[in-house]
């Protein structure tokens, strides 16, 4: 299990009820102003959309998961010029989407037996994304 800081679960009963909550999300990114954009997102979103039907007249129950990723654009540390808090959330965004990478590649290497899932948070969020039923060239 994952302790993610902040989570909420929420129903939503139709699109318009969805798309507010998305909204809503969208309204909870840390924002700020650095020398490369005005309005740098500095943590990434992830909108999970958890679907359930079940046919009229049927008795099985479909299940689905979709996951809406928003990633916070990588940042050249030293271009930005950034110091302290920024300089912070920056290394932290760009070692996130390291991981990321590493997992795509280990995910695209024949006979790889590991998966480095746990190293980050939103990898292991991920996880069955990524390579949970996806099948390897």
């Amino acid at each position: 299990n994952i302790h993610l800081k902040n989570l909420s679960i929420h129903q939503a009963n139709n699109e318009e009820e969805a798309l507010n909550l998305l909204f809503l999300g969208d309204t909870n990114r840390m924002i700020a102003e650095t020398p490369m954009n005005q309005a740098s997102t500095r943590s990434h979103c992830i909108f999970t959309i958890h679907v359930s039907v079940r046919p009229s007249g049927g008795s099985t129950l479909k299940k689905a998961k979709l996951h809406l990723v928003d990633l916070a654009g990588s940042e050249r540390v030293g271009k930005t010029g950034v110091g302290g808090t920024l300089l912070t959330e920056a290394k932290s965004i760009n070692l996130s989407l390291h991981y990321l990478e590493q997992v795509i590649l280990a995910l695209s290497e024949k006979g790889r037996h590991h998966i480095p899932y746990r190293n980050s948070m939103m990898t292991s969020v991920l996880r069955d994304s990524l390579g949970g039923n996806c099948k390897r060239p």
